[in-house]
């Protein structure tokens, strides 16, 4: 049979045909790039929120048995993918090394359920904590799904694992914090009602001390009740200090200054008598910075320091006090979050016991302590430290090893003022009165009666009232010359709406605020209004003298 030659038209057609599907080809072709592209892209968008989010990545084929991982999922492991070595189930192996061993049975049991559920949508989420080669513990968050074949049989998981560790810092921090301020207010509130009645003690054996009193020998007797007042006093402050309440008034102060003064002092070599083998160094930055603040709960809270550091060491060691200047220009993340900024660096160390981790968390809690009770303070040492620190608007971190010691290193911000000429003792004869007129207003009776004393000794003429209602009702038909106004009375009006109701009555009234407590917002607001000085409970003669007479001076 012979075969038929195609015609030209015919060809043409062929032609024509070939090059449309030549044509689609093209197009498929560019369509599978543009859509490979995509994909690659799609991938690297993928990779790279992985990343952003610090979110390690993987994949695991059960039929194959391979296991893919991203990079950051190296990262958050501290490994590289060498170390991991293959990418089957020996991968999965080598992680789990690092898994802390607490934690181990509960991820097991996760991993069983996981792999043997009927559930088509299977997913979970666990925390567990990791344990590092150099000892560090890590906490991990893993989000997976597990994919089935048509007979429910798991074919694939995948997931991905997230480093909170951070973010457990961060939290243990903010309860810690909220811990502190629960146990503040109620060490406020205790430490108010103290102060109250020893201010009473306090006061009026200063008062009789300097009346001429029959016969001589009770004159001892008050010496010791004042001491006595004035040591219980101490202890409240230490509990205001906690409630965040202590720090009255702040000046420029050095700190190299009152570590000398420490050195010097009786209390410090009573320590010493009761650690003969416990020996102290200071390494001291020569000049060092100012800070601002007040010396007495800088003093109280670094012999807290010292004292704790020297029964750290039963058998004797090195105990080391140093100060430096130190610039942060990035955070410091420890057992607080150090802020960059300028500080001066306190720093305690001892070479004793150390702190066990368990009890690590706790130390700055009141009365959390292991010392015996009644023979190593009252408990609140450490809780002091913290209070005074914060107050300072300053931050803590402790760094402690079983047997080999601990170091408490405190930062607190410069000023660039200059450190004050020191007070000098001022005669009475500067703050005697003149026959002013003054209303005393307290909530206390035995506080206005005690004010009421102390002014009338310094020649005032006093009157008193027990209210904020009281004492607006009276200057509308007693104006005075002075008003010594309660902060906190309850119940009813404290001192800034007492004052604010008065100086509506009587515009310009002078006034001194006083309270148990350190200057707060609400006193600035009253002296924003004018209102003169504020003195600090318990009343001390010199004290309360110096500002009315300033004040009526002014």
């Amino acid at each position: 049979m012979k075969c038929r030659k195609k015609t030209n038209l015919e060809l043409t057609e062929e032609i024509s045909i070939l090059k449309q599907r030549v044509r689609e080809l093209e197009q498929s072709s560019l369509a599978l790039l543009q859509a490979e592209e995509e994909l690659k892209a799609n991938r690297r968008q993928l990779s790279n929120a992985l990343e952003i989010a610090h979110l390690g990545h993987w994949e695991y084929d059960v039929v194959s048995d391979l296991f893919t991982f991203n990079d950051q999922f190296y990262k958050i492991f501290h490994t590289t993918v060498e170390n991991v070595g293959g990418y089957t189930m020996r991968s999965a192996e080598y992680a789990l090394r690092f898994i802390h061993p607490d934690d181990m049975a509960m991820l097991a049991e996760e991993i069983r359920e996981a792999m043997e559920t009927t559930d088509p949508y299977f997913t979970r989420q666990i925390e567990h904590r990791m344990l590092y080669a150099d000892g560090t513990v890590g906490h991990i968050v893993i989000r997976h799904f597990v994919v089935k074949d048509a007979h429910g049989r798991t074919v694939k998981t995948y997931g991905v694992n997230q480093d909170i560790t951070e973010l457990k810092k961060l939290e243990e921090r903010l309860l810690r914090s909220e811990k502190m301020e629960a146990l503040g207010m109620l060490a406020g509130g205790v430490a108010h009602d103290l102060n109250n009645v020893l201010g009473i003690v306090v006061g009026f054996s200063e008062l009789l001390l300097r009346t001429n009193i029959e016969p001589s020998s009770v004159k001892p007797q008050l010496e010791n009740i004042k001491r006595g007042g004035q040591r219980a006093a101490a202890i409240v402050e230490d509990l205001l200090t906690l409630a965040r309440r202590g720090v009255a008034s702040r000046q420029v102060l050095n700190l190299n200054k009152i570590i000398s003064d420490l050195q010097q002092s009786p209390e410090l070599g009573k320590l010493c008598e009761h650690h003969p083998r416990v020996e102290i160094k200071t390494d001291l930055a020569q000049p060092p910075l100012n800070i601002s603040g007040s010396s007495i709960h800088l003093s109280k809270s670094l012999f807290n320091l010292v004292s704790n550091a020297s029964e750290a060491m039963p058998q004797g060691g090195i105990l080391t006090i140093k100060t430096a200047n130190q610039y942060l220009d990035k955070p410091i993340k420890g057992y607080d979050e150090v802020r960059e900024g300028d500080y001066v660096v306190l720093s305690v160390s001892d070479t004793g016991e150390g702190i066990l981790a368990a009890d690590l968390k706790h130390i700055f809690e009141p009365f959390y302590t292991k010392k015996v009770m009644g023979r190593s303070g009252t408990g609140l040492g450490l809780s002091v430290v913290w209070g005074t620190v914060k107050d300072h608007q300053g931050y803590i971190d402790i760094q402690s090893e079983e047997g080999k010691g601990t170091t408490f290193t405190l930062y607190f911000p410069i000023t660039r003022q200059e450190i004050d000429a020191p007070a000098t003792i001022r005669a009475i004869s500067e703050y005697m009165g003149n026959g002013e007129s003054i209303l005393v207003v307290d909530d206390v009776k035995e506080q206005r009666d005690l004010a009421v004393s102390m002014l009338g000794m310094l020649n005032y003429i006093v009157s008193s009232v027990p209210g904020g209602e009281d004492a607006i009702a009276f200057v509308k038909q007693h104006p005075v010359d002075l008003i010594v106004l309660d902060m906190i009375m309850e119940p009813g009006m404290d001192g800034l709406d007492t004052y604010k109701k008065i100086v509506d009555v009587n515009p310009g009234q002078k006034a001194i605020i006083v309270s148990g407590y350190a200057e707060t917002d609400r006193v600035t607001q009253a002296q924003e209004l004018g209102a003169g000085p504020f003195v600090k409970k318990p009343y001390v003669l010199e004290n309360i003298g110096l500002a009315v007479r300033k004040h009526l001076d002014s």
